[in-house]
């Protein structure tokens, strides 16, 4: 193509190019050149002259680096071009040319693919390898990439790519660098996984317990929950003021609500006929008393009905009107703790809605909406109607739920029986959805919840010896254990 061909398709960017991703300090766009793809990443110079004045030119500089790359043979996209002053849309930027790696996928995306499938990750301790040896080649080169997660590495066939070389820098990989890594494959990375990567890219030894970055990253999703964004949005309901559930970018399986695409439309249309029928006692009561009610009903969120669980929390004692304060309603307190497990990927009755009303500044009412979670709970289950294996499998999983939950620096102060869900799934069977997340606490305790479920089972006219030692074995698998008189299982720790 000539240099005045491609200039007039430049100019023409926004009408045969396809936007990607606006980060208002950055565009993406894809387009094609005589059958080839190219991405096209535009830095506008608006309202940023005080950053480039500090950082310079980004493009400039994701276009060197990107050299820097190819120079070192670390795998990564090819840059083209850098063009200074480039006008898109009647802004005035810079940009730099990559050619398109394709077909490819990122990796976040094929991972969380598999996982919304039910199925295994092939060739897992492969890929696990090819992720190592590149970024031990960019750590020989001299280079580090602040942003090192799964969504910035690249699967083509067997070769893995990293993109993004906005955060590539010099001198070599840095203690953040492999945390932020950490951080990104937790879910799906093994034990082995995690040691073979702290010796090669890490300082070696054994890798620390917990992760800054990861507390970092979790804050950062928390502070989601209470805005407007692309993934929460506020309502005004008449007197009620809140915040609901828009999107999830990687749905979870063991939530269908996480799935859903919400508009605040959807709840101003659903909302008024949900609380006419709390009102009018016309939902299925689940749970009545002095703390609170619980019902079951359905509303239709993005054009699909949703069984939902509708909490209602009420003041039983005195000293409720006080403590609350600064503390928020207890609504409001279950909404924050079922999302802080949510993105720890901790099954629980994922989190709609929730409201609030307020007299004089103080919190008067509150409700908060959760998906309902089809099936027994793990109290009331039959357990003899499950078929060994499977059991055996339930039990196990519970057990590492509440080891996720103790290593993560939180605390279950109620995991008896009656707040797990065993949850079916035709392909990976049943597994437990945790729900009433109030006796979560922000505080590490070891074993407490372990304790409290395995006293609770005792009361299981099904419950036996072996299931107390798959629980424990879920929890706490690297440790001695065994099956006391009363048959609860009994764990060093």
């Amino acid at each position: 193509m000539s240099p005045q061909a491609l200039e007039q398709l430049l100019r023409d960017l926004p009408r045969i190019g396809t936007l990607v991703k606006d980060r208002g300090y950055r565009q993406v766009w894809r387009f094609e050149v005589e059958g080839s793809g190219y991405y096209l990443k535009f830095y506008p110079r608006r309202g940023w002259q005080l950053k480039r004045l500090v950082r310079g030119n980004p493009a400039m500089r994701e276009f060197s680096r990107l050299q820097a790359l190819q120079k070192a043979d670390v795998p990564a996209p090819r840059a083209v071009a850098h063009l200074i002053g480039f006008r898109l849309n009647s802004q005035i930027g810079d940009a730099v040319i990559l050619q398109a790696i394709e077909p490819s996928v990122t990796l976040d995306q094929y991972v969380n693919d598999l996982l919304l499938d039910g199925e295994p990750i092939p060739d897992h301790h492969g890929l696990a390898q090819r992720i190592v040896q590149l970024l031990g080649r960019l750590g020989q080169a001299g280079l580090g990439h602040n942003d090192l997660h799964l969504g910035n590495l690249l699967l083509r066939g067997n070769d893995v790519l990293l993109l993004d070389g906005y955060a590539v820098h010099r001198g070599g990989l840095t203690l953040n660098n492999v945390m932020r890594l950490a951080h990104s494959v937790r879910n799906v990375a093994t034990r082995a996984d995690l040691q073979r990567g702290w010796e090669e890219l890490g300082p070696g030894g054994m890798p620390p317990r917990s992760n800054p970055t990861s507390a970092r990253q979790w804050r950062k999703l928390m502070e989601r929950t209470r805005g407007e964004n692309e993934y929460f949005g506020k309502l005004r309901l008449g007197a009620w003021r809140g915040f609901f559930f828009k999107r999830y970018k990687y749905p979870r399986r063991w939530a269908p609500a996480s799935t859903l695409k919400i508009q605040a439309e959807d709840w101003e249309r659903a909302w008024p006929l949900l609380w006419d029928q709390v009102n009018s006692d016309q939902l299925t009561p689940l749970k009545r008393g002095a703390s609170g009610d619980v019902w079951s009903g359905e509303v239709v969120l993005g054009g699909r009905p949703i069984a939902v669980v509708v909490k209602r929390p009420y003041r039983r004692y005195w000293y409720r009107y006080l403590n609350e304060i600064g503390r928020g309603s207890r609504a409001w307190r279950a909404w924050r703790k079922a999302w802080t497990l949510v993105f720890r990927d901790l099954p629980t009755a994922w989190p709609l809605l929730v409201l609030q009303k307020r007299a004089l500044g103080y919190i008067t009412d509150a409700v908060i909406v959760l998906e309902h979670v089809p099936g027994p709970s793990l109290a009331h289950a039959d357990l003899d109607v499950v078929p060994p294996l499977w059991r055996d499998l339930l039990f196990r999983r519970t057990g590492a739920v509440l080891r996720k939950i103790d290593e993560l620096g939180l605390s279950h102060f109620d995991a008896k029986s009656t707040n797990w869900i065993v949850r079916d799934d035709p392909k990976l069977g049943p597994g437990p959805i945790l729900v009433d997340v109030d006796g979560i606490r922000f505080r590490r305790w070891q074993a407490l919840g372990i304790r409290r479920l395995l006293r609770s089972m005792l009361d299981h006219p099904q419950y036996s010896p072996a299931d107390s030692l798959s629980l424990c074995q879920g929890y706490a698998p690297f440790s001695p254990m065994r099956v006391g008189k009363s048959g609860a299982g009994e764990i060093s720790v």
